[in-house]
C-alpha cells in the first residue's frame, strides 16, 4: 500500500510540475537586449528592440533550453547578471540597417522571456490520491495550454511589430543586418559568431524575421552540440 501511494505522489508530482520547473537537463540562455532600430536617414525610426528579442526568445525556447530577459545594459553587468542567474551563455545581437548606396546606418541590440510556477498538492488517502491525481492532470493540461496561448500570442506581437516597422522603413535597396555573438559565461572569446546580412528587393519587404529564425537555428545547435 504504502509503495501505491509513493508511486502515485510520483506521478502527481510530475503532473504538477511544469518543464524546467527546476531547470535540470536544460541550458539557460541569458539574451542581452539588442539595438534594433530601423529607419531612413533624416527620417522617422522605429525601435524593434523589443520584438526583436521577443522573437529570438520564442524561437530559442524548447526543451533543451530555458532563456531569460537580462536587464543590464553594459557587458561587465550583463556577464555579472547572467552568472547571477545561472546562465551557461550570454547571445548578444545586433541590427543594422544600411540604406540604398549609403553606409551604416544604425546599430541596435536584442534579449529573452522564460517562466514556470510550480504546483504541488497535499496527501491524503488512496482514494484522494487517486482524484489528485486526475486533478493534477487536468491543471497541468489547462496551465500548458495557456502558456502556449500566451508564447504564441508574443510571437504574433513580435512579428507584427517587426514587420510594421519594415513596411514604413525598409526601401527596395536597403541591407538589413543582423550580427550575433555567443559566449559562454566566465569566458571572453564567443563561442559563435557571425553576421547575417540580406537587401530587401521590394519597400517594405520582410527580411529580418528569416534572419531572426536563422540565427535561432544556429544558436541552439552551438548549446545543445547539436
Amino acid at each position: 500500500m504504502r509503495a501505491l501511494k509513493l508511486s502515485l505522489l510520483s506521478v502527481v508530482l510530475g503532473l504538477a510540475l511544469p518543464d524546467g520547473a527546476f531547470a535540470e537537463g536544460k541550458l539557460t540562455v541569458g539574451v542581452a537586449l539588442p539595438r534594433a532600430q530601423l529607419g531612413q536617414p533624416n527620417g522617422a525610426s522605429a525601435d524593434v528592440a523589443e520584438p526583436v528579442r521577443q522573437a529570438l526568445m520564442s524561437y530559442l525556447k524548447g526543451p533543451a533550453i530555458q532563456v531569460i530577459a537580462l536587464e543590464a545594459r553594459i557587458p561587465q553587468q550583463i556577464a555579472a547578471e547572467a552568472g547571477e542567474k545561472g546562465c551557461a551563455f550570454v547571445l548578444y545581437t545586433d541590427v543594422a540597417q544600411v540604406p540604398k548606396g549609403g553606409g551604416m546606418s544604425m546599430f541596435k541590440k536584442l534579449a529573452p522571456l522564460a517562466g514556470a510556477v510550480p504546483l504541488l498538492v497535499g496527501g491524503g488517502g488512496v482514494g484522494n490520491m487517486g482524484a489528485q491525481v486526475a486533478a493534477q492532470a487536468v491543471a497541468q493540461t489547462a496551465m500548458q495550454a495557456s502558456m502556449q496561448s500566451a508564447q504564441e500570442d508574443a510571437m504574433a506581437n513580435a512579428m507584427a511589430a517587426i514587420n510594421g516597422a519594415q513596411k514604413s522603413n525598409v526601401k527596395a535597396g536597403d541591407s538589413l543586418k543582423l550580427l550575433y555573438k555567443l559566449v559562454k559565461v566566465g569566458e571572453v572569446e564567443p563561442v559563435k559568431t557571425d553576421t547575417l546580412q540580406v537587401k530587401a528587393k521590394a519597400n517594405g519587404e520582410d527580411v529580418l524575421s528569416p534572419m531572426i529564425e536563422s540565427v535561432a537555428v544556429a544558436v541552439v545547435g552551438s548549446v545543445t552540440g547539436g
